[in-house]
C-alpha cells in the first residue's frame, strides 16, 4: 500500500465533516496507487476556503504540476457516501497526478 500524507486545511466546513473528507481523498489516492502502480509515496496538500478546495500532490519525490487540482466541495461531501461521485474524484485525481508525473 502507497504511504499517504495529507496536510489539510478547512474554513468553513465542520471538523467531523472535515476529517471525513480528508479519509476519503487518503481512500481515493490509496486506491488510485494500488491499481495503478505508477507511485509508492504522495505528499498532499488541500485547502478549502469559502467551499473553494485545491490539491497539490509530490509522488514519489515528482512535482511536475505546479497548478493545485481544483476540486468541487460538494463532489467531496457525496463522494463520503456515493459510488458515483467516488468515482469522479478517482477519475480526477488520477489525471491530476499523470501531470504531476509528467506522462
Amino acid at each position: 500500500m502507497a504511504e499517504v500524507s495529507l496536510t489539510a486545511a478547512f474554513s468553513t466546513v465542520p471538523t467531523a465533516e472535515a476529517e471525513e473528507i480528508k479519509r476519503v481523498i487518503v481512500e481515493t489516492v490509496q486506491q488510485i496507487a494500488q491499481d495503478d502502480g505508477t507511485f509508492k509515496r504522495a505528499k498532499l496538500v488541500f485547502t478549502e476556503s469559502d467551499e473553494r478546495c485545491g490539491l497539490t500532490a509530490e509522488l514519489d519525490g515528482v512535482k511536475k504540476e505546479g497548478v493545485p487540482l481544483q476540486l468541487d466541495l460538494e463532489q467531496l461531501e457525496d463522494a463520503k457516501t456515493g459510488a458515483g461521485a467516488r468515482a469522479q474524484l478517482k477519475e480526477a485525481l488520477r489525471l491530476y497526478f499523470r501531470k504531476v508525473l509528467g506522462r
